[in-house]
């Protein structure tokens, strides 16, 4: 049977690397040949940008041995110092479309900066003050997709385009290249990891759905709309053996979302609600936060049963496949 090339997904994390690779066959469906999940070496990441330190240039080499050059090498990236934002705005041209994000953006970033320097105390008013005169310093992206509002009662449809600002310093695009490059396995895409997770959601499904990504310092709330980001939300977390007070700031960070102005209009609380990231497959968080904000919980990895999107090694675990998710979705089209 005929396949693709091999393609290779690195989820690279300051705490867990996961690393996935594979094949589409003529079916359409994704073989999966090999898979990794291992601890990332310490001291190799310096204000969340990857130094090309020599434990981690052999630790991705080792896992990478089995690439060649002909393989897809694609990097998926979630960096709380990655900016996004949504807009709507009536029907225009692409040009029209891509210049109107691109000055969304450019507002935005300063902006950003300010709310890190006061969540983070990291940023210095030396880096605001280049933020605001090098836009150029930024790599600034879009996705848009065509919406249908329907005025039943007049009779007649809206159309108009929701956007997807995406705002990245190129400093941390370069601090990543460097060190896949120093690997002798040179990235050849690095995508968000939210666009893998929208591809996985039912783009047909005319739903609303809240992923929570959680991790040991930090997690994310990310709202779709028919499988397009709507908006992110990042929490800050502690690591607790308490899991009350783990999930005290997640829990009210999904309350404060569902009753904010954009909550309610977009009807955030009718979403359905998904769990991933390490700390979602600890006993007892899934059924926590459920009965703590009443509502019916699952992990993202219920797509993946009875689904025709892959074919997994025989020993992979449900575990597993939950911390592999971003490499996973990554892989889809």
């Amino acid at each position: 049977m005929k396949k693709e090339k091999r393609q290779w997904v690195v989820d690279l994390g300051t705490e867990l690397t996961k690393i996935i690779s594979g094949y589409r066959n003529e079916a359409g469906i994704v073989q999966i040949e090999n898979y990794w999940i291992e601890k990332t070496p310490k001291d190799v990441f310096n204000e969340g940008m990857p130094e090309k330190k020599i434990d981690l240039v052999v630790f991705l080499r080792t896992l990478l041995k089995g690439h060649s050059r002909k393989d897809d090498l694609m990097l998926v990236l979630n960096h709380r110092k990655m900016i996004v934002s949504s807009f709507a705005y009536p029907m225009m041209t692409q040009e029209d479309l891509k210049k109107a994000v691109k000055w969304e953006m450019q507002v935005m970033i300063p902006e950003k900066l300010a709310e890190w320097d006061s969540a983070y105390h990291e940023i210095s008013n030396a880096t605001k003050a280049k933020a605001t005169e090098k836009i150029d310093d930024w790599r600034i992206d879009y996705l848009a997709k065509e919406r249908i509002e329907r005025f039943e009662y007049l009779g007649f449809d809206d159309k108009k385009i929701d956007a997807l600002g995406i705002a990245v310093q190129k400093e941390l695009l370069d601090a990543y290249c460097r060190v896949f490059k120093s690997t002798k396995h040179a990235l050849k895409r690095i995508e968000p990891q939210f666009y893998g997770y929208g591809k996985l959601l039912d783009a047909e499904a005319k739903r609303m759905d809240l992923l929570i990504d959680m991790g040991q310092t930090g997690a994310r709330l990310m709202f779709y709309d028919k499988g397009f980001l709507q908006e992110e939300r990042r929490i800050e977390t502690r690591v607790s053996s308490d899991l009350d007070g783990y999930l005290a700031p997640i829990v009210k960070g999904i309350m404060d979302s569902f009753q904010s102005p954009l909550g309610i209009a977009r009807g955030y609380e009718k979403s359905n609600i998904y769990l991933l990231g390490g700390e979602s497959i600890k006993d007892g968080v899934l059924a926590s936060i459920g009965a703590k904000i009443n509502k019916e919980i699952k992990s993202l990895s219920c797509f993946l049963e009875n689904q025709q999107l892959f074919r997994f090694p025989e020993e992979i675990t449900k575990d597993e496949i939950c911390l592999l998710l971003p490499c996973l979705s990554g892989m889809l089209r």
